[in-house]
């Protein structure tokens, strides 16, 4: 993505946050790809997105404030434009040429807010699911962050063999793990069928690099999820529970809002057994033994490291 990137992930848009954490004229601190970033809005509304460094005395231009169309540093008051470009320096009145601030290619998209992460300029589409491009849907949204690599965190939501045994009072209730299963995988997803007679009613996609959705109804009820790789071994995670079947606003947010804490405590089952996981990354798992129901994993690693 920039130089001095610590984190070796595969080039392409990243979700990166929630675009309504990014609030009017306030510039907001992240931390993604180990590399500290800050995101502010134009006076128009457009997101910028910045190496949280300013190049005067290396204070964090977070720290300080958005003025139109500046961010502006709040230990000296230096300004920049969205082009990372000095436009004043408070003791001579004068911009500087020779002071920028390194800006990142960034996109705001299905209500997130993504970057490139790659050293060569961007390329392709934003990635996203045609299943949840209508907008008749709803959605509530929660975010979380758990101390392990994103790729663990991916290959948790590849596994279907799991769920009779994490969440056997849950959603695992029934599954026979022994059904085949139906593996569809190519450069930009992986997608499978829990059921090879009925592929039409349920599936789960994983979009590269770093976004996955299960389809329970099709048009009707849906989730998706972002991981999104802040360190090496932080990553958090963006989960949306969509439905359109409910379109009066107070059932809607009733419905949503009971969807977000039964996804929650689903999400907590594989956490806990997730965070056991080692080593960290799962491309680091030279030793471990694959079946048949790890073919979208097997894939994914393959994908991951080309």
């Amino acid at each position: 993505m920039t130089k001095g990137a610590v984190l070796l992930l595969p080039a392409g848009w990243y979700v990166v946050a929630a675009a309504n954490e990014l609030k009017g004229q306030k510039p907001l601190a992240i931390k993604r790809f180990a590399q500290d970033i800050v995101l502010w809005r134009e006076k128009s509304g457009k997101a910028v997105a910045m190496i949280d460094r300013c190049p005067h005395r290396s204070a964090q231009l977070s720290c300080g404030a958005v003025r139109d169309n500046v961010i502006e540093c709040g230990f000296h008051g230096f300004q920049f434009d969205a082009g990372g470009q000095c436009l004043l320096v408070p003791e001579t009145q004068k911009a500087a040429p020779n002071l920028k601030v390194e800006t990142l290619p960034v996109a705001e998209r299905h209500g997130f807010i993504w970057l490139w992460h790659g050293s060569e300029r961007p390329t392709g589409e934003i990635p996203w699911f045609n299943e949840l491009s209508d907008k008749s849907w709803s959605y509530s949204q929660q975010a979380t962050e758990w101390p392990i690599h994103v790729t663990r965190c991916i290959e948790n939501q590849l596994d279907y063999a799991h769920l009779p045994f994490v969440h056997r009072n849950t959603i695992g209730q029934g599954m026979d793990v022994t059904k085949p299963v139906k593996f569809e995988t190519c450069e930009e997803y992986i997608r499978f069928y829990p059921s090879e007679k009925e592929p039409q009613k349920s599936f789960i996609e994983f979009r590269f690099p770093n976004i996955w959705m299960l389809s329970i109804v099709p048009g009707k009820f849906a989730q998706m999820m972002a991981f999104v790789p802040v360190s090496d071994n932080i990553t958090r995670l963006y989960l949306r529970g969509y439905q359109s079947f409910a379109t009066w606003p107070v059932l809607s947010t009733v419905l949503n809002t009971i969807g977000a804490w039964q996804n929650r405590y689903i999400l907590n089952q594989d956490k806990r057994v997730v965070l056991t996981q080692y080593p960290n990354s799962s491309i680091d798992a030279k030793e471990e033994f694959l079946y048949q129901s790890d073919t979208g994993i097997k894939f994914f690693r393959e994908r991951w490291l080309r």
